[in-house]
């Protein structure tokens, strides 16, 4: 019996860092010590931009050996990195490059090209074990509004729909596939069934839907979302869940939070497929 702890984390947060939550160098070390700590074996983390930054968390993740990401020319590709206690084959990277909002005004498009341009997904493989991970990060929608009618919303969806296509051309190993990372959809949207791609992904999250975005750095009033998730798609038994850093911790004597987001984890148990049986997880239910 072979059981994997996976965690995901978005872990540079505002654009414009801000109290309670300081530049991602001030953080790194109480991060690195709670998740040095932790029982995770797997750790995908989001918006590491820059090399200087993967330097910091290895100094303070010394416990995870193993680290996967793609070279871009001034950081990691998508700023999508990695951690592991297990060996890791190479990675793989696909961008969302060349998908452009069919609304909103002409800087709107241009600036979300953009970014579209410098996010996609890693895939890399664990050695030794039929587990292939998966770490992104889709283009946030600053609007908070998940609606059909919404300017993101044909966007995100075309983002989602390149996602599925490249991991369903990838789909040829067998074994179990585990995507994480931070979609910046809500779990309660239009985009929920190809999330987790019409029911054929176990969302071990559904039946909790934990926030994963802390209130505290909403504009008033504006609700909080889980727009981060762990999905798994292959021969999988989930033993547990938990939630990362959902409260403020002392730095330098005042409370700050580690990140904007908070952080997903889950513990699996790798279980052999029935002869002839589909790849996929159980169907999820819709978050609650």
């Amino acid at each position: 019996m072979t059981v994997l702890t996976i965690a995901t984390l978005n872990v540079n947060g505002l654009r414009r860092p801000r109290p309670p939550l300081l530049p991602l160098a001030r953080r790194v070390p109480a991060l690195g010590e709670r998740l040095d700590a932790a029982p995770i074996d797997v750790l995908n983390l989001q918006e590491v931009y820059f090399y200087e930054s993967v330097r910091l968390l290895r100094e303070y993740l010394s416990s995870y050996p193993y680290v996967a990401y793609r070279r871009g020319p001034v950081g990691p590709c998508g700023a999508l990195v990695t951690f592991s206690r297990h060996p890791l084959g190479p990675a793989r990277y696909r961008s969302f490059a060349g998908i452009v909002p069919n609304q909103g005004s002409l800087r709107f498009r241009f600036r979300r090209a953009l970014l579209s341009a410098i996010q996609g997904l890693t895939t890399v493989e664990l050695s030794g074990l039929p587990v292939t991970i998966v770490n992104t990060h889709l283009t946030a929608n600053r609007d908070g509004d998940w609606s059909r009618d919404n300017r993101f919303f044909d966007f995100q969806r075309a983002q989602l729909r390149r996602l599925n296509a490249t991991l369903a051309r990838r789909r040829r190993r067998p074994g179990l596939t585990i995507i994480t990372g931070d979609f910046n959809i809500a779990s309660d949207s239009d985009h929920y069934p190809l999330i987790v791609e019409n029911g054929a992904r176990l969302d071990p999250f559904a039946a909790t839907n934990p926030v994963t975005f802390h209130a505290t750095f909403l504009s008033p009033g504006e609700p909080a979302h889980r727009i981060d998730y762990v999905l798994l798609a292959g021969a999988a038994t989930v033993v547990d869940t938990t939630t990362l850093f959902t409260e403020p911790v002392m730095i330098d004597g005042e409370p700050h939070y580690l990140s904007d987001h908070i952080g997903l984890s889950a513990r699996v148990e790798l279980t052999a497929p029935e002869p002839g049986a589909a790849r996929a997880a159980s169907p999820s239910p819709r978050p609650r």
